[in-house]
């Protein structure tokens, strides 16, 4: 009889196989990762660059992929329906068939890519900022816009972008192209800005240039009157496009902390008044409630979302939703 070999050295022996899985060795060694740093609106703003401020804003969003409404070949369920002629068989659900003994196709949610337009109000009004340092709504709108473009490439979507004031300043159609997308980010970086508003005009104008079913993103602090936009908003909804309104705010234009008598001066038409702020500050909240109830109610008339988002806030909660739901 041959003799057995030698046992191996400890040494050449092979591991033995696991029968649990063992902690990474960072664990083992004893490392924790730190915790996720909360996002911060002062932190934000002392970053001073968007590209920055947007990756970093786009990163606590987060990101999610979007279902299409059609079904088509992918791995997430959607239904069953019966096995026709013609239909392949490898798409027959086998399992079901030996307990149902009839044949089922299995189908799935179809990914497809969106168009997605950012919308940026340019006009003079959103240049304002009550405090030194902080954001102006101009510049917190190209960042939520910025990180809104973050995710949408994340997802290979198509972005595009127009400046909104007295008129349509710039055009950018949706494209999934890189150079076409750093076109689009230096012209959100350092938008020029504009002489006046009238955003209903605007938008119209935006519409009779983009591609059919888009999701507009418009960021604006919207001093217009509802009843104007609620006609552009029919035609959003009428051609099947969809739309998400962030209405942006100072903080000092929803608290109206004013206190003594000065000169209110009017950005955008030079108007000045002169006003005892603690006498019409109940007055002035309440219409400015109002206005943006309105607005509020007519954007959901048409089924489209409004966030109000104030400049010194970061509701990331609220914006991620709305987006998922997108």
């Amino acid at each position: 009889m041959a003799s057995l070999p030698p046992p191996l050295p400890s040494t050449l022996r092979p591991p033995p196989t696991p029968t649990t899985s063992r902690p990474p060795l960072l664990r083992r060694m004893g490392y924790t990762p730190p915790p996720v740093r909360p996002l911060d609106v002062a932190e934000l703003a002392a970053l001073g660059s968007l590209p920055l401020r947007a990756r970093r804003l786009a990163d606590a969003l987060g990101s999610g992929g979007h279902k299409s409404r059609r079904k088509g070949s992918s791995i997430e369920f959607a239904d069953y329906r019966d096995y026709q002629l013609g239909d392949e068989l490898r798409r027959v659900d086998w399992r079901l068939y030996a307990r149902a003994d009839r044949l089922h196709i299995r189908e799935t949610h179809e990914e497809t890519p969106l168009r997605v337009v950012l919308l940026l109000d340019v006009s003079p009004s959103m240049a304002y900022t009550s405090r030194p340092g902080a954001f102006s709504k101009l510049d917190y709108a190209r960042m939520l816009l910025g990180a809104v473009a973050l995710l949408a490439r994340r997802q290979r979507d198509a972005v595009g972008l127009g400046l909104l004031s007295a008129e349509l300043a710039e055009w950018r159609p949706p494209s999934a192209s890189p150079l076409r997308n750093q076109l689009l980010w230096s012209l959100l970086d350092s938008p020029s800005p504009g002489l006046g508003t009238a955003l209903p005009a605007a938008l119209h104008q935006a519409l009779d240039l983009a591609p059919r079913r888009c999701l507009f993103v418009l960021a604006s602090d919207f001093y217009e009157e509802p009843a104007s936009l609620a006609s552009i908003f029919r035609r959003l909804r009428h051609e099947r496009h969809d739309l998400l309104a962030l209405h942006i705010a100072d903080p000092a234009e929803v608290d109206f902390t004013f206190t003594d008598p000065s000169v209110f001066f009017d950005i955008e038409t030079g108007t000045e008044l002169t006003l005892d702020p603690a006498a019409a500050a109940a007055a002035y909240r309440a219409r400015f409630t109002a206005h943006r109830d309105e607005l509020a109610e007519s954007l959901a008339s048409q089924g489209f979302g409004h966030l109000f988002l104030r400049t010194d806030t970061l509701p990331l909660d609220a914006l991620r939703s709305h987006l998922a739901t997108r």
